[in-house]
């Protein structure tokens, strides 16, 4: 005699077709943050590397910071250099490629390696000429000198030059290197951090004691809140806005609303969105910068 076969019924098969679904949306946003928080990991652990390598560079060069930029004008010959350049020596790691100047050699583009923001927008890794600046360097301490190979421009007294660990009074609040924001992935990057206070804290601010305004301190442009909050400060640029100092040189937050972050002082830890204080962590005092470097155009009318 034949024994009956047994099968799962059509509504034992829709109760374990919901299990799986229930655990897959259960399980699917936890695997999602595991992933976030690893990718996480490798950048606190890049960015230490290469915010010690800027140390070590201070330390053989009287100790001064690298520049953040300085030349750009391959027709004339001028290579372009950036603070990535000059510390590469010290992380040996990531990108090198032949700048296109007659005189240039090799350059580090900072987008491979050690430099590499695996949550950020992604950039031709193999591409010569695509530029990366994932991070970026505090531009009041790792100071631009956009074009500063030129005759015209140093002769203008237009050079702004490094600061050192010793001229930081608090170098342990003074962000150094910051995840920052991209342009659309092409052939360049800006290589450092807007300092301008109005992209973290608006015409709002002032200094203590001015009656005729209200002196805060935090990053009311990253709040949705505030009268002076932008859109394009949370995000990387678009085609549109591409150029944008909001989307192309700010801090960006790309970890559950948290960035990685380096302090002068060689530490590095995440901070939350809305927590950055444009005063406490990216405001240095220079009264050195020329009221004629249109670069820095804005310092005269911020305070000093």
């Amino acid at each position: 005699m034949k024994g009956t076969r047994k099968a799962f019924t059509l509504i034992e098969l829709l109760v374990v077709i919901a299990i799986i679904a229930i655990l897959a949306a259960i399980l699917f946003p936890v695997f999602a943050q595991a992933k976030l928080a690893a990718k996480k990991t490798v950048v606190v652990s890049g960015q230490k590397q290469v915010c010690l390598g800027m140390i070590m560079y201070s330390s053989d060069y009287d100790d001064l910071f690298p520049q953040g930029e300085t030349g750009d004008s391959y027709w004339l010959g001028h290579p372009h250099i950036t603070w990535s350049t000059m510390i590469y020596p010290y992380v040996k790691n990531g990108d090198q490629i032949k700048d296109p100047s007659p005189n240039g050699g090799l350059t580090c583009t900072a987008k491979g390696g050690l430099f590499l923001d695996p949550a950020a927008p992604p950039i031709n890794q193999t591409q010569l000429g695509a530029e990366g600046y994932y991070f970026g360097p505090n531009r009041l301490i790792v100071p631009a000198n956009y074009q500063g190979g030129e005759t015209w421009f140093n002769n203008n007294g237009q050079l702004v030059v490094p600061l050192s660990q010793t001229q930081l009074s608090t170098p342990a609040d003074t962000v150094l290197l910051s995840e920052k924001g991209l342009n659309t992935p092409g052939t360049w990057q800006y290589p450092w951090i807007m300092d301008q206070q109005t992209l973290y804290i608006g015409s709002i601010a002032t200094t203590p004691g001015n009656a005729a305004t209200v002196y805060r301190d935090g990053n009311d442009a990253m709040n949705p809140a505030s009268p002076v909050y932008s859109p394009l400060i949370d995000t990387d640029c678009t085609s549109t806005f591409n150029g944008r100092y909001e989307c192309a040189a700010t801090p960006r937050y790309r970890y559950g609303g948290q960035s990685v972050m380096s302090f002068a002082d060689g530490h590095t830890h995440t901070m939350a969105r809305g927590g950055l204080k444009w005063f406490k962590n990216i405001y240095v005092q220079r009264g050195d910068i020329p009221s004629s470097n249109w670069v820095y155009s804005y310092y005269p009318s911020e305070p000093l």
